[in-house]
């Protein structure tokens, strides 16, 4: 069984190292992914939650869980707020850190732009 293993780890090793990023950027972009993908599976998660507290909580009857659901509907868009305002964080870091969208990168341009000098004699 060990055996096995061994020869499955060795022949993905050439990609895990093909599969490495090569420069910064690329490395930037798969970090980059992976925190959008977190992200916004955590705002979908959020308000899942949500609307499930907000209908277990119309519900139930009484005085008691009246309050409750007005505690669970504030703090619950308290929490999108913040998630959904990290998330605008992101990308502002995102769009200054790159200039722009980091997954359709200006292929042999360097992303800066003289403004003094007309595009026309750019090149």
């Amino acid at each position: 069984m060990r055996f096995r293993l061994f020869v499955a780890a060795i022949a993905l090793v050439p990609g895990i190292a093909l599969a490495a990023p090569r420069t910064y950027h690329e490395l930037a972009n798969y970090f980059v992914t992976i925190i959008d993908t977190a992200t916004g599976m955590l705002i979908v998660a959020g308000i899942v939650i949500y609307f499930f507290g907000i209908s277990t909580g119309l519900v139930s009857k009484g005085e008691d869980a009246q309050s409750k659901l007005r505690i669970y509907m504030l703090w619950g868009l308290i929490v999108l707020f913040v998630m959904v305002s990290i998330w605008g964080i992101l990308r502002l870091v995102q769009n200054t850190l790159f200039m722009g969208d980091p997954y359709s990168p200006d292929v042999g341009s360097s992303g800066f732009e003289d403004p003094f000098v007309p595009r026309e004699f750019a090149e």
